[in-house]
């Protein structure tokens, strides 16, 4: 905290400090700090990971998210979900007070074990009121297979 000895100042002095404060606040704080809470939320939805003997299962909380706004993609090691929860206010009807519900665009990265074998055609994706879950069947590795050798 910044002491500054106290002095009787005019109202120009002092609106002039204020103005010198709020334009160094602005300048040396993180930008995300000026604005309102609503604007720096994100939309994050919970996740959970689970792993069983024979999958992977990820459960994603999404509700009133409809599915042709969910996408799901595998690239690589990683489980990409994005989406997109809309506002949709009907003004005729209605003047909001206070509004908590989170809207907009998100995006999960889910990153998986490098050492785990895929088969992306196995992978399920299904949405069932408002919980979307993906299973990841784990591919058993192959087992060694002898090669015959033969001469030429």
């Amino acid at each position: 905290m910044k002491l500054t000895p106290w002095k009787h100042r005019n109202e120009l002095t002092s609106l002039r400090s204020e103005f010198d404060d709020l334009i160094n606040r602005f300048f040396h704080e993180p930008a995300t700090s000026h604005l309102p809470e609503a604007f720096t939320r994100s939309h994050v939805p919970p996740l959970n990971l689970a792993e069983s003997e024979k999958s992977w299962t990820v459960t994603v909380e999404l509700p009133g998210v409809e599915e042709k706004d969910i996408h799901v993609q595998l690239m690589g090691n990683q489980l990409i979900i994005k989406g997109e929860r809309k506002w949709e206010e009907e003004k005729k009807t209605k003047e909001f007070h206070r509004v908590e519900s989170q809207f907009g665009s998100f995006e999960r990265v889910v990153s998986l074990p490098t050492s785990l074998r895929l088969d992306p055609d196995a992978v399920k994706a299904t949405c069932n009121r408002g919980m979307l879950e993906i299973v990841i069947p784990k591919v058993e590795p192959t087992p060694a297979t002898k090669i015959p050798v033969r001469s030429a």
